[in-house]
């Protein structure tokens, strides 16, 4: 029984460390905010908003993602560094598609 229920969330944890561009997020924001899993896209920021808001690009698209600064890095970056985050998509019908970061940001 207990390998029977392995072998059905053992997919579902390979699922969760996926990596996405941000062009797939965008394209199925819809599931993703429904699946309330963290999305995982390396790139760069970009360019600071106002607020806890900055623009996150790679080579697919950008997207404007909402960092608390617990999650900053404490070792200071540069838009040419690449990161990788973590975050839950936002997605209104009418309204741009959103990222809300989840967990540290990482400059490695």
């Amino acid at each position: 029984m207990k390998s029977w229920m392995l072998c059905l969330l053992l997919p579902l944890l390979a699922f969760q460390d996926r990596s996405y561009t941000i062009g797939e997020v965008m394209r199925n924001a819809r599931q993703l905010q429904n699946d309330s899993t963290a999305v995982k896209i390396t790139g760069y920021l970009t360019k600071k908003l106002r607020g806890n808001n900055y623009l996150f690009e790679d080579r697919t698209a950008e997207i404007q993602v909402d960092i608390d600064p617990k999650y900053l890095p404490q070792r200071p970056f540069t838009d040419r560094e690449e990161v990788t985050i973590k975050a839950l998509v936002q997605y209104d019908i009418n309204k741009p598609v959103t990222l809300k970061v989840s967990q540290p940001v990482k400059n490695d």
